[in-house]
C-alpha cells in the first residue's frame, strides 16, 4: 500500500494505491480505522484487480475525528499484515468555546482519566515528543518556544542576580545596561526566526490551540526594575523614537527640564568624533537620574534655596550668586554628591572613604558640581561621619516626598515607553514569524504581570501584540485585557494543593469550592479557558501514579463539565455589556506612581523587588469594585484610545479617572469635549497635574472643568496606607461615611462644594457645557479591603450610586438582600445576545492581594489564602428586581420562570445564578432525526425553531448521543451554535458502532428545554 504523504487535511481526500502480490481468492476490502478504533469508512476493491498493477482508491476525509488513522486491508475478512498509517489535520476552528488545558505533560495511559474530569487539551513542550497527545486525540498548545529571548532573566535567576549585584555596586557602568540578548540586535531576530519556524513547522499540521512565545516575560526578571537596554542598537532606535515624538533635539531638551541638547545620539555616534556614553541623551534616562530629579524638586519645594538647606543641615554647598529660588542646576551639587554613595552597601566611614577617595578631594569635587551660577568652592565636610550623616538625611527626606510638584522625569518616562514599545515590537515580530509559517496561528504570552513601569506591561502594547494571553489575575490586568482588546483569548491558571494520603479537612473542602467560584468568575470576566498547573507534583496532580483521580481533579471536575457543556459557548458568543462607564487606564500615571512609591528605595531600587502592592493598584481596584458592587459594569479605555476619539463615540456616559495624575494634552482635549457634550466626569485627587512625559504642569489641565483651583502647598502624592479616620460630611441632606480629604490644597472656584472635611471640600460638582464634572477629593484605595469587612459602613457606594443615577445609569437588575438593602459583594454581568440578554449574578471576592494596594490591615484567610473573603462565602437569600416584567429562564436550573419582574432565590457563594431575559417567549425547539439508520452513515440532526427568535438572537444547543449501553459517547458530543431557524448537525457514525437503540439528547442552554429522541442503528 502506498500513500502520497503522512499528513492529510480533514477537508481533503486521501488518494492511495494498493499493489496485489498475488491474486486474491475472495473479496478485498479497505477500511479506514481511526485512533479510537472506529471503522470510519470501508470500500471494496474490484475482484479482477491485476497482479502487480497499482489499484487506486480514495477516501473523503471529512468524517475524520482523530489525529491517528490507518488503512487496513482485509481479504475474505482476514486482516492483512500490509497497511498504511496517516495523520489527519483537524479543521480550523474559531476559539468560541471554553478549553481546559493541562500544563503537566502526562504520559500515555492517563488521558482517559483527564478527559473524564473535563480536561480537553494539554501541553506540547516545543521540541519534545508529543506522540501521547496525538495518540489520545487531545488538543494542545505549544509551550515556551523562545524564552531564551523574552524571559531569560527570569528562567536563569543566576544571570539576574549577578546583574543586580553588579549594577548596584557600579551604577555608572553603562555596559551593564546592555540586555543580553538585545531585542534590537539583528542576530536576535535571526535566532527567533530559526527557532520559531522550526517549532511551528513541527506542530502546525495539528492545529495547536496556540503557540506560546514565552512565559513570564520581561526586559529583566519580569517586572523587576532595570534600565535595560543601552546597546548601540537600542541607542540608535531610541533616537528614532524621540524623533517621532519631538522632531528636533532642541525640543527634547526643552521637555527634559530645559537641557541643552544639540544632536541626536545616532548622529553623535556616527559623527566620527570622540564621545563618551555620558554625553548621549540615553545616559540621562536612568532611574537614578529620575530619582535625582525628584530629589531636587522635593528639596526645592521644602527649602526653596540651597542657602536655607545649608543653614538647616549645617552643610556648605556652594550657593548661587543671584538671589531667589535655587534652580535645578543649583540642586545638582547636592544630588550629585548623594549619587556617588549609591553603590556603597553600608554608609560607614570606612566604606565611604574606600569608595570615594580622600575627603579633601571629595570636598573639592562636590563643590565643583555647583555649576556656573556659583563660585564652585569646595564643600567643608570635616569627616566621613559628617558625610554619612548627610547622605542618610538626604535619602530619608527624599523618602518623605509626597508631591509631584516640580517634577520633570520626562527622560525616564520616554525611555520606559521606548523599552515597552521595543519589547512589544519584538513580540510582534515573533508572532509574525509564526504566522508566516502557519497563517492560522494564534500566538500567546503567559504569566502576565500587573500593569507596571518595567517589564513591558503597558497593556495597550501587550494586547496589540498577542492573540492569547495567560495573565496572573493581578491588579486588574484581566479587566484591562478584555477592555482594550476583546479579541484576545484570556486564560486563567488554576491548581488545588492537597497532602497525598491524608483526608481532606473542612478548610480543604472550602478551598475546593473556591476553585469552582474562580472558574465561573473568570468566564464572566472574559476568559476563554483554564490552564491547570500541577507539573506532575504529588500534591497538585489530577491523576496519581496509580491512575486514581485526586482531590485536585475532584475540585474542578463538576465545574469543568458544566462550563464546557454549552454555557461557556453561549456566553462567549454573546457580547459582554458595560453600562456606559469608562475607567481611565493611564500607563503614564502607573510610571509616575512607581517613582513616587519607591522613593524610599532611591538608593537600592536595583535590589528591591518590584512591589505590586502599590497604592495606585489599590485605587484602581477599588474603583472597579465600587462599580461592580453597584451591579454595574465598565470598560477601561487607554490614552491611545482616548486620543483616537473612543471616549466621544457615544458608547460612554461616565468617565472615571482613578488618580490619573499624568494626562496628555490630546487626552485632556477629548475629555473636555466629552463633558461639554453631556458626559459625566468623575475623578479623584491630583488629576491631570502632569503631562504624559512626567512633567509637572503647575496646575491641573482639567481644573476648570471641575471648577477647582490649587493653593500652596501642592497636593500630596498618595494617601496614608492603612486605616484612616472616617468623616461624615453632609451631601444634599444625606450623611456619608467617607475617607478624609486627600488633597488639602484644593479650593473651589467655579464648582459647588457638596461635602467638606473640616475646611477642605471633599465633593465638588461643576456644570461644564452640557455635562457635569465631579471632583472627589478622596482617596478610595482602602475600599477594596473594607468591602470585605461585614462591619464596614463606607458611604462610597451610596455616594457613587447617586452620581451615576444623575447620569441615568442604573443597574439592569438589583440584587437585594434579606434586609431589603443592596447585597454587598454581589456582581452582575449582562451578556447581550441580539434582543435577548443573559444575566449572571455571583459573589465577587478579592482574589489578589495586589489589588488591595498598600493597605496595611489585610486579613488573610483561614486556609492560607492571601485575602479573607469569608464575608462573601455564605449563602444569601436574595430578591432580584428588574425594571420590567419579561419572559425569564433560569439557565442552570433549566426552568422557564415566565414573565417576571422580581424573583426570590438563594445566591450560592460558589455557584452563579444565570438567567435568560427575552422581549418575547423563546420558541420551542424541535428535534428531527430518522427512526432507523444503517451503520456507517451520517446521522443528520435537524434543529428547528417552532417560531421566530428575538431579533439577532443565537442559540447554543448541547447535543449528546447515548449508545445502546446508555452511556454518552463523548466523541460525538458537541455544543452546536444555531444562527438560523433551521440548523443541521451531522454525526459520522462508524461502521462498527454498536448496533441497537441509540438516544440523542438536545439541551437548549438559553431556556433549559431538553428534548430526547431514539433511533435504531442497524
Amino acid at each position: 500500500m502506498h500513500l502520497p504523504r503522512d499528513i492529510f487535511e480533514t477537508e481533503g481526500t486521501l488518494n492511495g494505491e494498493v499493489y496485489l502480490r498475488q491474486r486474491p481468492e475472495g473479496n478485498v476490502d479497505l477500511r479506514w480505522v481511526d485512533g479510537v478504533g472506529r471503522v470510519v469508512k470501508q470500500i471494496a476493491l474490484p475482484a479482477s484487480s491485476p497482479i502487480g498493477t497499482p489499484q487506486p482508491f480514495s477516501f473523503s476525509l471529512a468524517e475524520g475525528l482523530t489525529y491517528r488513522n490507518s488503512i487496513q486491508v482485509f481479504v475474505n475478512q482476514v486482516l492483512q499484515v500490509e497497511g498504511a498509517k496517516f495523520l489527519l489535520a483537524p479543521p480550523v476552528r474559531p476559539w468560541d468555546d471554553f478549553h481546559t488545558l493541562m500544563w503537566a505533560g502526562y504520559s500515555d495511559g492517563f488521558y482517559d482519566s483527564l478527559a473524564g474530569v473535563g480536561v480537553d487539551a494539554t501541553i506540547a513542550y516545543r521540541d519534545d515528543d508529543f506522540s501521547p497527545v496525538l495518540d489520545n486525540n487531545f488538543r494542545f498548545y505549544v509551550e515556551q518556544m523562545v524564552w531564551e529571548v523574552f524571559a531569560v532573566y527570569h528562567k536563569r535567576q543566576n544571570l539576574w542576580h549577578a546583574w543586580q549585584d553588579a549594577y548596584q555596586a557600579n551604577r555608572e557602568n553603562w555596559q551593564l545596561l546592555v540586555r543580553q540578548p538585545c531585542l534590537n540586535d539583528p542576530k536576535t531576530d535571526e535566532y527567533l526566526r530559526e527557532r520559531l519556524t522550526r517549532t511551528v513547522r513541527m506542530h502546525k499540521a495539528f492545529r495547536p490551540l496556540f503557540y506560546n512565545i514565552a512565559d513570564e516575560l520581561g526586559q529583566g526578571d519580569q517586572i523587576q526594575p532595570t534600565d535595560f537596554c543601552h546597546s548601540t542598537y537600542c541607542t540608535v532606535k531610541f533616537a528614532d523614537y524621540l524623533r517621532s515624538i519631538y522632531g528636533s533635539p532642541g525640543q527634547v531638551g526643552a521637555e527634559w527640564a530645559g537641557l541643552e541638547i544639540a544632536r541626536w545620539d545616532d548622529d553623535t555616534m556616527h559623527s566620527g568624533l570622540p564621545f563618551d556614553h555620558r554625553d548621549l541623551m540615553i545616559a540621562r534616562t536612568t532611574t537614578d537620574r529620575a530619582f535625582d530629579s525628584i530629589a531636587a524638586a522635593g528639596l526645592g519645594a521644602r527649602y526653596g534655596t540651597l542657602a536655607k538647606l545649608n543653614k538647616e543641615w549645617g552643610t556648605t554647598f556652594p550657593v548661587p550668586y543671584a538671589a531667589g529660588m535655587s534652580t535645578r542646576e543649583d540642586w545638582e551639587t547636592v544630588t550629585a554628591m548623594a549619587a556617588e554613595t549609591r553603590g556603597i552597601p553600608t554608609l560607614d566611614e570606612r566604606s565611604l572613604e574606600a569608595k570615594l577617595g580622600p575627603l579633601d578631594i571629595g570636598n573639592a569635587r562636590w563643590g565643583k558640581r555647583g555649576g556656573w551660577r556659583t563660585d564652585q568652592s569646595p564643600t567643608k565636610f570635616r569627616s566621613w561621619s559628617e558625610v554619612a550623616t548627610f547622605v542618610k538625611r538626604f535619602y530619608a527626606e527624599v523618602a518623605e516626598i509626597r508631591s509631584t510638584a516640580g517634577w520633570n522625569v520626562a527622560a525616564w518616562c520616554d525611555f520606559r515607553n521606548f523599552m515597552d514599545a521595543t519589547f512589544a515590537a519584538a513580540v510582534q515580530r515573533a508572532r509574525a514569524m509564526c504566522k508566516a509559517e502557519d497563517p492560522e496561528a494564534l500566538c500567546a504570552t503567559e504569566g502576565g504581570q500587573a500593569p507596571a513601569a518595567f517589564g513591558w506591561y503597558n497593556y495597550q502594547n501587550v494586547v496589540d501584540s498577542v492573540d492569547v494571553i495567560e495573565p496572573y489575575n493581578t491588579a486588574n490586568n484581566a479587566e484591562l485585557i478584555r477592555s482594550l482588546n476583546p479579541k484576545v483569548a484570556i486564560l486563567g491558571t488554576h491548581a488545588f494543593s492537597y497532602t497525598p494520603g491524608k483526608p481532606l479537612t473542612d478548610l480543604d473542602r472550602t478551598e475546593q469550592k473556591r476553585k469552582v467560584r474562580e472558574i465561573w468568575w473568570q468566564l464572566f470576566h472574559g476568559y476563554k479557558g483554564a490552564i491547570i498547573w500541577d507539573d506532575l507534583e504529588a500534591g497538585t496532580r489530577f491523576v496519581d501514579a496509580d491512575h486514581r483521580l485526586t482531590p485536585a481533579a475532584e475540585a474542578f471536575s463538576e465545574v469543568f463539565h458544566e462550563v464546557r457543556s454549552g454555557i461557556a459557548r453561549l456566553i462567549l458568543n454573546s457580547r459582554r455589556a458595560h453600562d456606559g462607564i469608562a475607567i481611565h487606564y493611564s500607563h503614564a500615571s502607573v510610571q509616575i506612581h512607581w517613582l513616587l512609591e519607591n522613593l524610599v528605595h532611591a538608593r537600592d531600587w536595583v535590589l528591591n523587588k518590584y512591589d505590586v502592592r502599590l497604592h495606585i493598584n489599590g485605587i484602581r481596584n477599588s474603583w472597579t469594585k465600587l462599580i461592580e458592587d453597584l451591579g454595574l459594569q465598565y470598560d477601561f479605555v487607554s490614552r491611545e484610545q482616548i486620543e483616537a476619539g473612543e471616549l466621544n463615540t457615544g458608547r460612554y456616559r461616565v468617565f472615571v479617572m482613578p488618580k490619573s495624575v499624568a494626562v496628555s494634552n490630546r487626552e485632556a482635549g477629548q475629555i473636555r469635549e466629552f463633558v461639554q457634550a453631556g458626559g459625566l466626569l468623575v475623578a479623584d485627587f491630583a488629576v491631570a497635574t502632569m503631562n504624559e512625559h512626567g512633567c509637572d504642569l503647575g496646575s491641573g489641565q482639567l481644573d476648570d472643568v471641575f471648577g477647582i483651583g490649587r493653593a500652596k502647598p501642592p497636593s500630596p502624592g498618595n494617601g496614608v496606607p492603612g486605616a484612616q479616620n472616617i468623616i461624615s460630611p453632609s451631601i444634599q441632606g444625606r450623611q456619608f461615611n467617607l475617607p478624609p480629604a486627600a488633597e488639602p490644597s484644593v479650593v473651589v472656584t467655579g464648582g459647588k462644594a457638596q461635602g467638606a472635611s473640616g475646611k477642605v471640600s471633599t465633593v465638588i460638582v461643576n456644570t461644564f457645557g452640557s455635562g457635569r464634572a465631579v471632583f472627589l477629593n478622596l482617596d478610595v484605595a482602602d475600599y477594596g479591603a473594607e468591602r470585605l469587612n461585614p462591619k464596614s459602613n463606607s458611604g462610597l457606594p451610596d455616594l457613587l450610586e447617586g452620581m451615576l443615577s444623575s447620569a441615568e445609569i442604573r443597574p439592569r437588575v438589583r440584587v437585594v438582600g434579606a434586609d431589603g438593602k443592596r447585597l454587598p459583594g454581589a456582581e452582575v454581568v449582562v451578556f447581550e445576545n441580539g434582543a435577548c440578554e443573559h444575566v449572571a449574578v455571583f459573589r465577587n471576592p478579592q482574589f489578589d492581594v495586589e489589588g488591595l494596594g498598600d493597605y496595611a490591615l489585610i486579613k488573610h484567610g483561614g486556609s492560607g489564602e492571601d485575602v479573607d473573603n469569608s464575608f462573601l462565602e455564605t449563602p444569601a437569600e436574595v430578591r432580584l428586581e428588574w425594571p420590567s416584567a419579561l419572559p425569564t429562564y433560569d439557565v442552570r436550573r433549566r426552568q422557564d420562570l415566565g414573565p417576571i419582574q422580581t424573583y426570590k432565590t438563594t445566591l450560592d457563594p460558589w455557584w452563579p445564578l444565570i438567567f435568560t431575559r427575552s422581549p418575547q417567549p423563546f420558541p420551542k425547539l424541535r428535534l428531527n432525526i430518522p427512526d432507523r439508520l444503517p451503520a456507517g452513515r451520517h446521522l443528520e440532526v435537524r434543529l428547528v425553531n417552532e417560531g421566530s427568535l428575538p431579533a439577532g438572537t443565537l442559540r447554543v444547543v448541547r447535543l449528546e448521543l447515548d449508545g445502546p449501553d446508555a452511556h454518552p459517547y463523548e466523541l460525538y458530543s458537541r455544543n452546536a451554535l444555531l444562527t438560523s431557524s433551521s440548523h443541521v448537525e451531522a454525526f459520522p457514525l462508524a461502521h462498527n458502532d454498536e448496533k441497537g437503540n441509540w438516544r440523542i439528547r438536545a439541551h437548549d442552554l438559553s431556556t433549559g428545554q431538553v428534548i430526547e429522541k431514539a433511533f435504531s442503528l442497524d
